[in-house]
Protein backbone atom coordinates (compact mmCIF):
# COMPACT_ATOMS: atom_id res chain seq x y z
CA UNK A 1 0.00 0.00 0.00
CA UNK A 2 1.48 3.48 -1.15
CA UNK A 3 1.63 5.55 1.39
CA UNK A 4 0.50 9.18 0.14
CA UNK A 5 3.51 11.90 -0.76
CA UNK A 6 3.04 15.23 0.65
CA UNK A 7 4.88 17.83 -1.45
CA UNK A 8 7.36 19.93 -0.19
CA UNK A 9 8.64 23.07 -1.50
CA UNK A 10 10.74 26.50 -0.27
CA UNK A 11 8.40 29.76 -0.36
CA UNK A 12 11.12 32.55 -1.70
CA UNK A 13 11.29 36.06 -0.32
CA UNK A 14 8.20 38.08 -0.74
CA UNK A 15 9.07 41.60 -2.50
CA UNK A 16 8.45 43.60 1.07
CA UNK A 17 10.97 40.92 2.81
CA UNK A 18 13.70 41.63 0.24
CA UNK A 19 13.18 45.32 0.90
CA UNK A 20 13.36 45.22 4.31
CA UNK A 21 16.34 43.27 4.17
CA UNK A 22 18.41 45.69 1.98
CA UNK A 23 17.32 48.59 4.04
CA UNK A 24 18.30 46.94 6.99
CA UNK A 25 22.01 45.97 5.37
CA UNK A 26 21.91 49.77 4.30
CA UNK A 27 21.74 50.96 8.20
CA UNK A 28 23.99 48.59 9.33
CA UNK A 29 26.70 49.77 6.91
CA UNK A 30 25.89 53.34 7.51
CA UNK A 31 26.83 52.57 11.26
CA UNK A 32 29.74 51.19 10.71
CA UNK A 33 30.93 53.67 8.28
CA UNK A 34 30.15 56.65 10.76
CA UNK A 35 31.13 54.40 13.65
CA UNK A 36 34.63 54.15 12.12
CA UNK A 37 34.34 58.05 10.72
CA UNK A 38 34.15 58.59 14.59
CA UNK A 39 36.76 56.67 15.05
CA UNK A 40 39.46 57.73 12.86
CA UNK A 41 38.33 61.75 13.86
CA UNK A 42 39.27 61.20 17.57
CA UNK A 43 42.02 59.12 16.62
CA UNK A 44 43.37 62.61 14.20
CA UNK A 45 42.12 64.40 16.80
CA UNK A 46 44.09 62.86 19.74
CA UNK A 47 47.39 62.70 17.64
CA UNK A 48 47.16 66.83 17.10
CA UNK A 49 46.47 67.34 20.84
CA UNK A 50 49.62 65.55 21.46
CA UNK A 51 51.53 66.64 18.73
CA UNK A 52 50.20 70.25 20.17
CA UNK A 53 51.42 69.47 23.51
CA UNK A 54 55.23 68.48 22.80
CA UNK A 55 55.34 71.65 20.19
CA UNK A 56 54.19 74.01 22.96
CA UNK A 57 56.19 72.23 25.83
CA UNK A 58 59.73 73.01 23.29
CA UNK A 59 58.25 76.21 22.42
CA UNK A 60 58.39 77.16 26.34
CA UNK A 61 61.61 75.80 26.83
CA UNK A 62 63.13 78.02 23.80
CA UNK A 63 61.41 81.01 24.72
CA UNK A 64 62.45 80.70 28.30
CA UNK A 65 65.88 80.04 27.36
CA UNK A 66 66.01 83.62 25.66
CA UNK A 67 63.27 85.70 28.01
CA UNK A 68 64.25 84.19 31.55
CA UNK A 69 67.92 85.61 31.64
CA UNK A 70 67.57 88.86 29.70
CA UNK A 71 67.80 92.32 31.51
CA UNK A 72 64.81 93.82 30.29
CA UNK A 73 62.34 93.94 27.31
CA UNK A 74 62.99 97.01 24.60
CA UNK A 75 59.86 96.57 22.44
CA UNK A 76 57.10 94.59 22.19
CA UNK A 77 54.88 94.85 18.96
CA UNK A 78 52.09 92.77 17.36
CA UNK A 79 54.45 89.45 16.69
CA UNK A 80 57.74 90.58 17.24
CA UNK A 81 59.71 90.69 21.05
CA UNK A 82 62.85 92.55 20.84
CA UNK A 83 65.26 91.88 24.09
CA UNK A 84 68.44 93.28 25.67
CA UNK A 85 69.75 89.45 26.31
CA UNK A 86 72.89 90.47 28.21
CA UNK A 87 75.53 93.06 28.83
CA UNK A 88 78.66 91.20 27.16
CA UNK A 89 80.32 94.98 27.45
CA UNK A 90 79.69 95.59 31.14
CA UNK A 91 78.87 99.00 29.94
CA UNK A 92 75.08 99.42 31.64
CA UNK A 93 74.12 100.37 27.99
CA UNK A 94 72.99 98.40 25.03
CA UNK A 95 75.28 96.79 21.97
CA UNK A 96 74.10 95.28 18.81
CA UNK A 97 75.46 91.95 19.64
CA UNK A 98 73.33 91.80 22.78
CA UNK A 99 70.17 92.07 21.04
CA UNK A 100 67.78 89.20 20.44
CA UNK A 101 64.72 89.26 17.92
CA UNK A 102 62.32 87.00 18.35
CA UNK A 103 59.77 87.07 15.80
CA UNK A 104 57.23 85.30 13.48
CA UNK A 105 57.80 84.37 9.85
CA UNK A 106 54.74 84.49 8.13
CA UNK A 107 55.87 82.55 4.84
CA UNK A 108 57.46 79.59 6.58
CA UNK A 109 54.91 80.20 9.62
CA UNK A 110 57.99 79.46 11.90
CA UNK A 111 59.17 81.71 14.86
CA UNK A 112 62.61 82.46 15.07
CA UNK A 113 65.15 83.88 17.07
CA UNK A 114 67.75 86.50 15.28
CA UNK A 115 71.01 87.55 16.66
CA UNK A 116 74.41 89.44 15.73
CA UNK A 117 76.87 86.92 14.20
CA UNK A 118 80.18 88.25 13.71
CA UNK A 119 82.78 86.25 11.55
CA UNK A 120 84.97 83.76 13.48
CA UNK A 121 88.15 85.64 11.71
CA UNK A 122 87.36 88.91 12.59
CA UNK A 123 89.59 90.46 14.53
CA UNK A 124 88.40 91.96 18.10
CA UNK A 125 89.17 95.71 16.83
CA UNK A 126 86.62 95.21 13.90
CA UNK A 127 84.24 93.62 16.35
CA UNK A 128 84.26 96.32 18.45
CA UNK A 129 84.10 98.62 15.32
CA UNK A 130 80.92 97.23 14.00
CA UNK A 131 79.01 96.13 17.44
CA UNK A 132 77.91 99.65 17.25
CA UNK A 133 75.85 101.17 20.90
CA UNK A 134 72.01 102.39 20.84
CA UNK A 135 70.08 104.29 23.29
CA UNK A 136 67.38 102.79 24.46
CA UNK A 137 64.66 104.00 22.49
CA UNK A 138 66.57 102.77 19.26
CA UNK A 139 64.14 102.10 16.06
CA UNK A 140 65.50 98.17 17.17
CA UNK A 141 64.27 96.97 13.32
CA UNK A 142 65.84 98.76 11.56
CA UNK A 143 69.18 98.00 13.69
CA UNK A 144 68.13 94.52 12.51
CA UNK A 145 68.02 95.19 8.99
CA UNK A 146 71.26 97.26 8.76
CA UNK A 147 73.27 93.66 10.22
CA UNK A 148 71.13 91.95 8.04
CA UNK A 149 72.00 93.55 4.50
CA UNK A 150 75.86 93.07 5.61
CA UNK A 151 75.43 89.19 6.44
CA UNK A 152 75.67 89.70 9.84
CA UNK A 153 72.19 88.46 11.22
CA UNK A 154 71.50 84.89 12.46
CA UNK A 155 68.66 83.06 13.02
CA UNK A 156 67.93 79.71 15.56
CA UNK A 157 64.11 78.24 15.02
CA UNK A 158 62.01 78.14 18.15
CA UNK A 159 58.47 77.31 17.29
CA UNK A 160 56.94 75.62 13.55
CA UNK A 161 53.81 75.49 12.00
CA UNK A 162 52.60 79.01 13.71
CA UNK A 163 49.90 80.79 12.18
CA UNK A 164 50.00 83.74 14.44
CA UNK A 165 52.03 84.99 17.21
CA UNK A 166 51.35 88.08 19.83
CA UNK A 167 53.29 89.01 23.02
CA UNK A 168 52.04 91.29 25.46
CA UNK A 169 53.69 92.09 28.45
CA UNK A 170 52.15 93.54 32.20
CA UNK A 171 53.52 97.09 31.85
CA UNK A 172 52.53 99.39 29.46
CA UNK A 173 56.05 100.46 29.18
CA UNK A 174 58.44 97.45 27.96
CA UNK A 175 61.78 98.57 29.74
CA UNK A 176 59.98 97.90 32.97
CA UNK A 177 57.77 95.22 32.00
CA UNK A 178 58.86 91.74 33.94
CA UNK A 179 56.32 88.94 32.46
CA UNK A 180 56.19 88.19 28.96
CA UNK A 181 53.38 86.30 27.28
CA UNK A 182 53.71 84.77 24.15
CA UNK A 183 49.98 83.27 22.29
CA UNK A 184 50.57 80.97 19.34
CA UNK A 185 48.01 79.57 17.17
CA UNK A 186 49.73 75.85 16.12
CA UNK A 187 48.61 74.20 12.91
CA UNK A 188 46.94 70.95 12.92
CA UNK A 189 45.27 68.85 10.20
CA UNK A 190 42.04 70.05 11.05
CA UNK A 191 41.55 74.25 12.70
CA UNK A 192 44.99 75.92 15.08
CA UNK A 193 44.80 75.53 18.93
CA UNK A 194 46.11 78.68 20.75
CA UNK A 195 48.21 78.39 22.94
CA UNK A 196 49.54 80.87 25.47
CA UNK A 197 52.79 80.73 26.85
CA UNK A 198 53.92 82.68 30.10
CA UNK A 199 57.68 83.99 31.13
CA UNK A 200 59.18 86.19 33.61
CA UNK A 201 62.70 88.39 33.32
CA UNK A 202 64.44 86.98 36.53
CA UNK A 203 67.08 89.79 37.06
CA UNK A 204 65.15 92.67 35.50
CA UNK A 205 67.77 95.38 34.51
CA UNK A 206 66.88 97.95 31.92
CA UNK A 207 69.86 99.82 30.29
CA UNK A 208 70.88 102.84 31.86
CA UNK A 209 71.07 105.27 28.72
Amino acid sequence: MNRPTRSTFRRGFTLVETILAISITAMVGTGIATMMSVLGSDATMQFDLRSVLVRSSTAQARLSAYIAPARCVLETDRDRLVLWFDDARDSDSVHASELRWIRLDRNLDRVSVDFINFPDDWSQTAVAITDTEHASGSDWMSIRESFRSRGLLASVPLAEDVSHLAFETESGVDHESRLVEATLHMRTSTDPVEVRLTESIRMHTPPER
